[in-house]
């Protein structure tokens, strides 16, 4: 776990198939007025993936138990921010909701919590549900490089990943066994709408207007529930924080200067 800064503590959690290192223009930014815990995410950057008889049964609770060992004691005693983006979003959520961190804020960027597409009885959530769970079937019929691509266009755009650097590519296809275990652990979370309505504290939650249908559905749920929360979308897509940092960032920077 990466830490820098000095002041009150700010976790930053990243998206699937990405790293610490997504975050580093708005830690850079941040690192003046707080002390900053980056960790990576099981299977990405420097953290190892689980075992590949545990992708069916991993649990989101397994992700926040890493985070926690990395965590000094000291932190995990007081208020702390937590910042998630995607599948570091809904870890945060995870981490929120069960207790296992005093959050003093949440600032989201479309937090992939597809188990509240599930739960959901409109006829368009279970279809957002079923557009995910066709992706996750899809990426288990193909080769790892056809995965990191499946999963990198849906979330971009069509042909976005075979002009990724070669570098890139080879990364992300080292790595995107995890994605299937970040799947299950999204769509069995135990948690339904009503127990995220217990959070009260200030909450951010950014949008992408060029976003995909299933995480634009999450927010909109977590909206209705959270009378309390700040909510806006950027022009930007699902991808915002790595793509448009200039966009997204200061707005994670005003609501922590006002909240």
């Amino acid at each position: 776990m990466k830490v820098m800064g000095q002041g009150p503590a700010v976790l930053m959690l990243h998206s699937s198939l990405s790293s610490h290192k997504q975050w580093s223009m708005l830690a850079n930014q941040l690192a003046t007025d707080y002390q900053l815990f980056l960790p990576d995410l099981a299977g990405y950057g420097a953290q190892p993936a689980p075992a590949a008889d545990q992708i069916a049964s991993y649990r989101l609770e397994q992700e926040a138990a890493l985070i926690l060992a990395a965590l000094p004691d000291a932190i995990k005693a007081k208020p702390l921010v937590v910042i998630g983006h995607s599948f570091g979003g809904a870890v945060a959520l995870h981490l929120a909701r069960t207790g296992l961190l005093q959050v003093r804020q949440l600032l989201l960027f479309e937090p992939v919590a597809f188990h509240l597409l599930a739960a959901a009885t409109d006829t368009l959530s279970q279809q957002l549900c079923q557009e995910v769970q066709q992706l996750a079937a899809q990426m288990q019929l193909v080769d790892a490089w056809q995965a990191a691509q499946l999963f990198v266009d849906y979330w971009q755009q069509a042909d976005y990943f075979q002009h990724l650097p070669q570098r890139m590519q080879q990364q992300m296809t080292a790595q995107v066994g995890k994605v299937a275990a970040d799947f299950t652990a999204l769509l069995q979370e135990p948690a339904t709408l009503a127990q995220y309505q217990q959070i009260n504290y200030p909450v951010l939650l950014l949008t992408g207007a060029q976003s995909r249908g299933p995480a634009l559905r999450i927010s909109e749920l977590l909206a209705s529930i959270w009378p309390q929360a700040v909510c806006q979308q950027l022009p930007t897509g699902h991808m915002g924080p790595v793509t448009d940092p200039t966009l997204v960032n200061p707005r994670f920077l005003q609501f922590l200067a006002t909240a």
